[in-house]
């Protein structure tokens, strides 16, 4: 079972990624409160010059791995 919510964003948080259309991601997963964005392009997400200390950046395999 899925459950999500539409979030309103109201704002634009730049973290400055190396790619800048991966930005909105995490604007997305810091207004929907987000503890994990979920992604295969780690590499891209290790240079934001803005730090969210709630969200982390893993791989899938990684996810899976948590208890």
């Amino acid at each position: 079972m899925h459950i999500s919510e539409w979030v309103r964003i109201s704002y634009l948080w730049r973290p400055n990624l190396r790619d800048e259309k991966d930005n909105h991601l995490i604007e997305l997963a810091v207004a929907g409160n987000a503890t994990y964005l979920v992604t295969h392009n780690i590499r891209d997400f290790q240079t934001m010059e803005l730090r969210f200390p709630g969200l982390r950046v893993v791989r899938p395999t990684d996810i899976t791995k948590e208890d």
